[in-house]
């Protein structure tokens, strides 16, 4: 396992369902993912932080097998004994996990982001959530670079493609009405999703026939 799997981070999602998974053998549900770690919901009280435990899942179809270990235990829910069981929510730091599984993970928290950055831009159209953000107008010379600090926003024009840390970078092209909903999306997003629209933008301005949203990989 590559050590800068270890090292490469960024925002942990939660996911939109609690996610079927087994630690060594017991059935567990993850609540959030990143790439170095997860936050999972449980029954059976684990043991000490520090120790290190096999996860499994699936999504999509696709299995996902790794390590990790054990970076704390709170209680989420005290179980009345006639009925319910006491639920656990721990946190996990992952220390091994294969290629292949990585992939899966990858995916997994990409597709999250993707989603969240749907509804997002859907609210600011007033349009139905998971319908498709997309650039399409492609490569071209003259650019917009809106830069977001101290609550407002300033925009200039440009020839340089750079995406800046605070902000984005579209096509001189692009309609005010698609600037304003990046804008907003931009306002109410975590730092994951804002990576989604610099990206996105990124690709958008460097290719001749523009490109979909669909194509974040995190």
């Amino acid at each position: 396992m590559a050590e800068s799997f270890e090292r490469r981070r960024v925002q942990r999602v939660k996911l939109l369902e609690p996610l079927a998974g087994k630690i060594a053998g017991e059935r567990v549900f993850i609540l959030d993912a990143s790439r170095t770690g997860l936050r999972i919901a449980h029954q059976e009280n684990l043991g000490a932080p520090g120790e290190r435990y096999p996860i499994e899942f699936e999504w999509d179809g696709r299995y996902c097998a790794l390590e990790a270990a054990l970076t704390y235990t709170r209680v989420y829910r005290v179980g009345d004994p006639s009925y319910a069981r006491t639920v656990y929510h721990s946190g996990f730091t992952i220390t091994s996990i294969a290629p292949r599984s990585e992939a899966v993970l990858r995916a997994m928290i990409g597709w999250h982001v993707e989603r969240a950055l749907d509804e997002q831009k859907a609210n600011a159209r007033g349009i139905p959530p998971l319908s498709t953000l997309s650039f399409q107008t492609g490569q071209g010379k003259e650019f917009v670079r809106h830069i977001y600090s101290g609550g407002v926003w300033r925009e200039s024009r440009t020839t340089e493609r750079e995406q800046p840390a605070n902000g984005f970078t579209i096509s001189l092209a692009e309609s005010i009405e698609e600037a304003q909903m990046l804008r907003s999306a931009w306002e109410s997003g975590d730092p994951a999703a804002r990576a989604v629209i610099r990206k996105m933008a990124e690709l958008s301005i460097s290719r001749a026939d523009g490109v979909p949203t669909r194509r974040y990989t995190p």
